[in-house]
């Protein structure tokens, strides 16, 4: 009795060893929970046009829109130096590239990515020698968005690219003014500083409002016309800027208190 005991036990212990063996090899082959990159995350294509410095064309027809950057748009200064150095990165060449898993595609259809040559992480260099401005849209792009900052600073230190442009405008406009002191300089191009309050859509036109009072204090208007090159960047104007602290760079007219027409997502920056 007792050794029928024994094997009984010994038959009881080899099921749940071997039950545990096929679970745990089970398992193995599940991704993990918190997961992040995998080789299967990265697509390969080959870049047929580059239309400016942060968009590109591969086979097939896509266009891929690089995360995390914004280059100068056509008729913007640094536009063709931009598109030049991507250019040169990328035409005619393989790229690998990672899809924001979160959304993948922007307003206008394009792949928002991560785009990779051989060893250089292009999104990245652009960024680092002066072709582009850091540019995140949450939820896109935002795991690099402080070692972007870095790369943009030490660009920006430097006078890199666009920079040296960008500190000619800084010298020419002198120090930001405060939003509330704007109707002291109409008729003179500045970098006005301030919060913006509130935000309206009329239909014809969005106002970025910076004080309770629009008929009086200090607003940026961007006219149906223009709101094509936002939306371009991925920006909705109504929602993304209302409650940031910015500066709006141009001509200061008067028209229902001090105000500046924004042309272009350049003449907006986030502080």
């Amino acid at each position: 009795m007792k050794r029928q005991g024994i094997l009984r036990l010994i038959a009881i212990i080899s099921t749940l060893v071997a039950g545990l063996y096929y679970y745990s090899t089970v398992n193995d082959n599940k991704p993990l929970k918190y997961h992040v990159s995998s080789p299967q995350e990265y697509r390969d294509a080959d870049v047929v046009r580059v239309i400016d410095g942060d968009t590109i064309v591969i086979t097939g027809g896509e266009r891929i829109r690089y995360i995390g950057i914004d280059a100068p748009e056509v008729n913007e200064v640094f536009y063709q130096e931009a598109k030049d150095k991507n250019r040169e990165l990328v035409e005619g060449k393989n790229i690998r590239f990672v899809v924001c898993k979160y959304e993948q595609r922007d307003n206008y259809g394009r792949l928002l990515a991560w785009v990779y040559t051989g060893d250089i992480f292009v999104n990245e260099l652009l960024v680092k020698e002066g072709y582009a401005k850091i540019f995140i849209i949450p939820p896109c792009g935002t795991e690099k968005q402080e070692e972007f900052k870095n790369y943009e600073k030490e660009a920006k230190d430097k006078g890199l690219g666009l920079w040296v442009m960008d500190g000619k405008l800084t010298e020419q406009n002198e120090k930001p003014i405060h939003a509330e002191t704007a109707a002291q300089y109409i008729g003179k191009t500045k970098t006005v500083s301030g919060k913006v309050i509130n935000v309206f859509d009329s239909g014809k036109a969005i106002f970025l409002n910076f004080g309770a009072d629009y008929k009086k204090d200090f607003t940026a208007v961007i006219f149906n016309k223009d709101i094509g090159r936002f939306k371009g960047k991925g920006i909705d104007p109504v929602n993304f800027y209302k409650g940031k602290e910015v500066f709006v760079i141009g001509k200061i007219i008067e028209y229902n208190g001090p105000e500046i027409v924004v042309k272009n997502p350049s003449q907006i920056k986030i502080k």
